[in-house]
This record gives C-alpha cells, structure tokens and sequence, in this order.
C-alpha cells in the first residue's frame, strides 16, 4: 500500500464523536424495549455456524492455521436484537426512533447525499466479558446482496476482496454508547487502515459515540468488566438473556438461570445504520434492482480472482456450507489488525 492509495477498508469521512443522541424520551423508549421484550440471542449466534465463519470476519491476523478452533472457543456473553431493518421497525415502539430526521440527516451529512433510507436498527448488551473480536467491518451492502440473503463470513470476504465496488452502497451509523465504569470496555477504531495505529473511545460513557462509516473501518469492542467475572462457565450457543424486574439481567440456558447481574454491570450500545442515495437515478438503481449482483456472481468472481492468482482450489459444490472453502477465502483475502491499544489489549483463546 502506498502513501497515495486509499486502503479499501478506510472510511471516506472520518468518525465524529458526538453526544446527547437520544432524547431522554427515547432513551427510556429504547431501554424499555431491550428489557421487556427479550430474551435475546447471543450476537455470534445471529452470524455464525462455524469457528472458521467467525474467523472470516474477526480472526486476528496472525491466526495459525493449524490451531483448530470450535465456535463454542469465542463464545462471549455479548448478546443482540434488531429492533428494525431495511425500512421496517420491527419493535413497533421505536418507529419514530427508527425514521428520525435527526438521525438520517446527520448520516445524510456525512456523506453529502440527498437521500437516506433507514437500514439497520440494533442494540448490543454485554456483561463482564472478554473480546476475542480481533477487529472487524459492519456487514457492507451492494445493489442485490446484503445480510438479508448472504452470510456474514462472505460479506467480509467480498469487502476484503476489493472486487466489488461498482455495486456497493454507501452507508453510515449512529452509534451511542452506555458503560457507567472505566474498568476496559472502551471501543478501538482503525479510521487510517487497519495496518497503522488505532484509536480508541474510552469509558465512561453515557448517550455518546460516534457517527461514523463503520462498513468501512476495522473497530472493536473491548473487553468490559471486572476480570474475575468475565466468564460464565456454562455458556451455550443457545443461551439468552432477558431483563428482571427493574435492574437485573439473566443469563438462562432453555430456562435454567447460568448468570445474574445488575444494571451497573451491563455495557449497552444502540447501533443505528443508513443507506444514503447521492441522487433520484441512484435511489431508482437500488430498488429497481436494474444493476443487482447475485451471490452467485460474487462466488463466481472470487473463485475467478483466485484462480488468477494460481491458486490451486477443488471448487466446492456447496460453496456457502463448506468450511474448507471459507478458510480458503479467509487466508486468501486475510486482513486485519496489526496494533492494539495498550489499554485495551487482543484476549486470546487459550489465554484467558
């Protein structure tokens, strides 16, 4: 990379921080949600199958390809709900929330676009917990593929690739932050690449964050809590969490309590996305899907790009299920990470 070229995964606007995101109003709005309508599912349940899926998207980079891992080694108790997506609240109570002029402006801003659609409305609640996220991007969006119809693990590998640009689809987030405690749990950010020295938003934090490109920048949530307390012992890919009474979270396993704690233990984030359009034939060309890629086409144009670089592959028959394939891609088109605060340091599997 040189000092004139862009590194594909370097946002075109750098992060801004920001505060009093959410009115009071919709602070309580949000919190209530979270803690009545749960339980709520372990964030790498959402995305993941494999340890070698999840390594696709936050494998640190220099991850020993002859260590085998299971998806059970990185289970953290990060758990996540979608409040609405691609235009559709799913918790009626944050409609409005969900279509803010405030939020869709600020986004709009950013990029200096005349049009924005809401995209992805998310919340993550975290007790003490390590971080094996060695970095990662948001899952990015192109004319005709997204989250809705591909996994996670290939949409990292296409945003690696660099393959794909003429379909891509700008976005940006809203990102504000709840961690009353400075013990960890702050939130590092690459905004020049992730091959030179991070960032990093410290604790503690109330209704802050950042607006910010994150489909085009390596971040990371760190590791929050007292040490001692970060594991939960039984925990399970199936585990949920829901809300108790008025200040209390529990962690069950089909029904069983595993893990208690209290409000004052809980790292909260509300995650707000957009798609931004810069004019009418752009906003046309989306939702007419006149110029869609296909995931069939992005496979196809992965295995031509390796092939071109010699490499010796048996193509797969069941491309998205075959885990041989995706650490094939993952090493192929492996970027991540080189340097980490001295604060906020990788937990390794392993070592924690």
């Amino acid at each position: 990379m040189t000092a004139t070229t862009r590194h594909p995964m370097t946002p075109l606007v750098p992060p801004t921080f920001v505060t009093d995101i959410y009115t009071p109003e919709e602070q309580e709005i949000l919190f209530d949600v979270v803690r009545r309508n749960g339980p709520w599912q372990l964030t790498v349940a959402h995305h993941f199958k494999t340890a070698e899926e999840y390594m696709a998207v936050s494998g640190p980079k220099d991850l020993d390809p002859n260590v085998k891992l299971e998806l059970s080694d990185l289970l953290t108790p990060t758990f996540r709900g979608y409040l609405g997506n691609f235009g559709v609240a799913y918790e009626h109570e944050v409609h409005d929330i969900y279509f803010s002029r405030k939020m869709l402006d600020m986004i709009k801003g950013m990029h200096g676009a005349e049009y924005a659609v809401p995209h992805t409305f998310l919340f993550n609640i975290r007790p003490p917990a390590h971080s094996f996220d060695a970095g990662h991007f948001d899952g990015a969006s192109w004319r005709g593929v997204n989250l809705n119809n591909t996994p996670l693990w290939l949409i990292s590998v296409m945003a690696k690739s660099g393959l794909f640009e003429r379909w891509a689809v700008k976005a940006g987030q809203v990102i504000a932050y709840y961690y009353d405690s400075d013990i960890d749990g702050g939130f590092t950010y690459w905004p020049d690449g992730p091959d030179l020295a991070p960032q990093r938003f410290a604790p503690p934090f109330w209704n802050s964050g950042l607006l910010t490109d994150n489909e085009k920048m390596f971040h990371r949530g760190e590791a929050n809590g007292p040490r001692e307390r970060r594991k939960i012992a039984d925990l399970q890919l199936h585990s949920r969490i829901s809300g108790e009474g008025d200040d209390e979270w529990v962690v069950r396993n089909d029904g069983t309590e595993i893990a208690r704690y209290h409000n004052n233990d809980m790292r909260f984030l509300v995650h707000y996305s957009a798609h931004v359009f810069d004019d009418r034939a752009d906003v046309k060309r989306y939702f007419e899907h006149t110029d869609d890629l296909t995931v069939e086409k992005a496979l196809g144009m992965l295995i031509a790009d390796m092939k071109s670089r010699g490499i010796q592959f048996e193509e797969p028959t069941e491309p998205l299920h075959d885990s041989k394939f995706v650490t094939l891609l993952t090493q192929t088109y492996a970027m991540a990470p080189a340097q980490y605060p001295e604060e906020a340091p990788l937990d390794r599997v392993g070592a924690v």
